[in-house]
């Protein structure tokens, strides 16, 4: 995969592993940030062989993990799918079997009430999970590191082929976590790509990270 913000050097994403987009020009970190966020057309995507893909499906744009709400809740409906999808024919015959049950239990509750009332049973397990309300715990996502590794792990169960991509994750992991998450994103065989607004002397690059760095004056360093 091959990136291209307007007039500079192209930034090759061939291979797995984690990808740092680095600057300390205003200009370049809003153009990045809008470009996947195709609010400007700063940013071109294509294959290897300069086919041209479309930037909202190629990337996932993300955002800053702890100020961007409802940080999961869009991946959901991947959830819900990637579950229906595995979950095996048993377990699905005793869920819609305590499924009947409770609809039998309320329609006999129904015939002591004086009016005509009925339930409509539906067998959708996306329904039903969607009303019991299947979430992710929100008590758990609390730590930064916590958030990224549970995105990539969603992006890989779900088998979500595009590429996370999040800001100012050198804010929140210290150089430790930076390179245990190096490491995960190349054993998970993927690729992330982080946009930090920061001199590329004060960020910690971990080993087996590509680096792209282009300054205040809009030069390229890589």
């Amino acid at each position: 995969m091959i990136l291209s913000y307007v007039s500079h050097k192209e930034f090759k994403l061939e291979k797995s592993g984690l990808k740092i987009i680095s600057t300390r020009s205003t200009i370049a970190y809003r153009d990045l940030v809008q470009g996947f966020e195709k609010v400007q057309p700063t940013l071109i995507c294509s294959n290897n062989k300069y086919e041209p893909l479309d930037i909202a499906k190629a990337f996932d744009f993300i955002g800053d993990i702890l100020l961007t709400k409802n940080i999961i809740e869009k991946y959901m409906p991947h959830i819900l799918k990637s579950y229906i999808q595995k979950l095996d024919e048993e377990n699905r015959n005793k869920i819609f079997s305590a499924y009947h049950n409770l609809e039998s239990l309320l329609q006999d509750s129904l015939l002591l009430e004086d009016l005509p009332l009925e339930i409509d049973f539906n067998e959708d397990l996306k329904k039903l999970l969607k009303a019991e309300n299947l979430h992710l715990d929100v008590k758990l996502l609390k730590e930064p590191y916590v958030i990224i590794e549970s995105i990539l792990k969603i992006h890989q169960m779900c088998k979500i082929d595009s590429v996370p991509v999040i800001c100012n994750v050198a804010n929140y992991l210290n150089s430790q976590q930076l390179q245990e998450l190096s490491n995960l994103v190349k054993q998970m065989n993927m690729k992330l790509v982080l946009i930090e607004f920061t001199d590329k002397d004060f960020l910690i690059v971990p080993k087996n990270a590509e680096f792209f760095y282009i300054d205040e004056d809009l030069v390229d360093w890589y």
